[in-house]
């Protein structure tokens, strides 16, 4: 199936808005790029990715939460588990695949996610609780068996999906996919980043502004 077999979630949810989902999509793909630049050694695999990219992530959103004017953002708990607000609606963040998720937990709410629907209940009766499971995914490049039996790259890009998840039967009911990618998202649409710092008790190296995400001026 493909994006115009479901519906969007920005009808079924009107309280998101694609503009912001847009904006949210470019700074994650920076942080993905950024990662994967950094991780390229001989001395890094997928865990030491998949927990950089994890962390990451989180101290984006962190940060986005204490952001004046991200107001549509919130992070109401740090912690590992953490559940951010976006346009006041629940959202989880995964690196997985939207049609065959390999990390189950991508189908089910936490405390804290279930704590926020049942405060969103609380102030709005008509809100339907529970009923979707939204999550945004980092959706790696499609691959494919090559003739010599290995995995083999066909597109090059990262993407950022908005899933809605039926919460009982977890199949997918809504599915939007941003405009951005990784080429297209690093640094291009941030402001000027800062000019380089020197650590001056270790003179030799010095803490790169190129891994410095800038957030755009909010529209």
């Amino acid at each position: 199936m493909t994006l115009t077999d479901y519906e969007s979630p920005f009808t079924l949810c009107p309280e998101l808005e694609e503009k912001h989902l847009e904006v949210l999509s470019k700074m994650i793909l920076t942080v993905v790029e950024i990662t994967l630049m950094s991780h390229s050694t001989p001395y890094d695999d997928k865990y030491t990715l998949e927990t950089s990219l994890f962390g990451r992530i989180r101290q984006l959103f962190i940060q986005l939460g204490k952001a004046d004017n991200f107001p549509w953002v919130k992070l109401p708990s740090q912690t590992m588990d953490y559940v951010p607000t976006i346009c006041n609606v629940p959202v989880r963040i995964f690196k997985d695949d939207p049609h065959n998720p390999k990390k189950l937990k991508v189908f089910f709410q936490n405390n804290c996610e279930q704590h926020q629907h049942s405060l969103m209940f609380e102030q709005n009766e008509a809100f339907p609780i529970e009923s979707i499971t939204w999550r945004i995914l980092i959706q790696e490049p499609a691959t494919e068996i090559n003739k010599d039996s290995e995995l083999e790259d066909i597109e090059d890009d990262y993407h950022v999906m908005l899933v809605g998840y039926d919460s009982i039967t977890k199949s997918i009911i809504s599915m939007w996919r941003s405009e951005a990618n990784t080429r297209a998202a690093v640094i291009s649409d941030f402001d000027e980043l800062p000019k380089e710092i020197p650590v001056e008790r270790n003179p030799i190296h010095k803490k790169s502004s190129d891994n410095i995400i800038e957030f755009p001026k909010n529209e």
